[in-house]
């Protein structure tokens, strides 16, 4: 997949873009910021144009109080990111396909300026997903050294958007979250569904924001769970690929792919 995006840059280098009218967030874009009862760790330092919606994943709601931006709420308890993504992307309404819909983690911590300089440089450098880069300190640096900020660049080429920020444009949005229905924890959205649907699209063009840094404030933590639909993460994942070899016409071990769609199908 690596080798696939270099040659890809060179073809198309990532590094270069368009001047567009007003760069940044657009009103028609929408951001999902998780939260526990209003907690995250977005610091707002600018207003957004666009959209926010907080998605309290406890389903205990959000006190006044503690929205004081006044962003529109769900409520709704929720396992993991890919079922809180699959709600989202149910409940909310959805933008124009040339619009970005993110999904930012409760533990990231950035800025609304941060937020807008990557929705400004996807328009500029015609991305279909993007993200934050990550911070040198943060927890998961040493797990995803590819998605680190680089000195001196602007954005730099992704052959994965990981799950913890990603920013993705409706339109890939809408072709890639039927392969993420009924999963808890989006274990293969991000490395299988995501670059193959845009490959297919011939919008490969994923991009790592150097001008925007994230940060954690806390270790990954949904490796190894077993979620209420009896399945791990990794079997997730695997329910994911299949999906997406069946999509394509490869042939696939029909048993354990019906096992884990019976799985991730059974109401608990």
């Amino acid at each position: 997949m690596a080798a696939a995006v270099e040659q890809l840059n060179q073809q198309e280098p990532i590094e270069l873009g368009d001047p567009v009218i007003a760069p940044g967030a657009y009103n028609n874009d929408l951001v999902v910021i998780t939260c526990k009862q209003g907690q995250h760790g977005v610091i707002v330092d600018q207003p957004l144009a666009c959209r926010v919606v907080l998605f309290d994943w406890t389903g205990q709601g959000i006190a006044q109080s503690d929205n004081p931006q006044n962003w529109q709420v769900i409520s709704e308890k929720t396992e993991c990111k890919g079922e809180l993504m699959e709600s989202a992307w149910h409940q909310l309404d959805m933008p124009p396909e040339d619009h970005y819909v993110a999904f930012l983690d409760d533990d990231l911590c950035l800025r609304t300026s941060d937020i807008n300089t990557v929705m400004a440089l996807s328009r500029m450098h015609h991305l279909s997903a993007a993200q934050p880069s990550l911070s040198l300190n943060s927890p998961t640096s040493q797990e995803y050294p590819w998605l680190r900020q680089r000195a001196c660049t602007s954005l730099h080429r992704l052959p994965i958007v990981e799950l913890q920020a990603p920013f993705i444009r409706k339109d890939l949005l809408d072709l890639s979250m039927p392969f993420l229905a009924s999963t808890k924890s989006a274990y293969g959205y991000d490395r299988f569904a995501l670059p193959l649907c845009a490959a297919e699209m011939q919008a490969w063009r994923f991009g790592a924001i150097d001008l925007a840094a994230m940060s954690h404030l806390r270790p990954l933590g949904s490796v190894n769970l077993k979620f209420s639909n009896g399945l791990t993460s990794k079997e997730e994942e695997y329910l994911v690929r299949l999906r997406l070899m069946t999509a394509m016409g490869f042939t696939v071990d029909e048993e354990i792919h019906q096992q884990l769609e019976h799985a991730v199908s059974m109401k608990k």
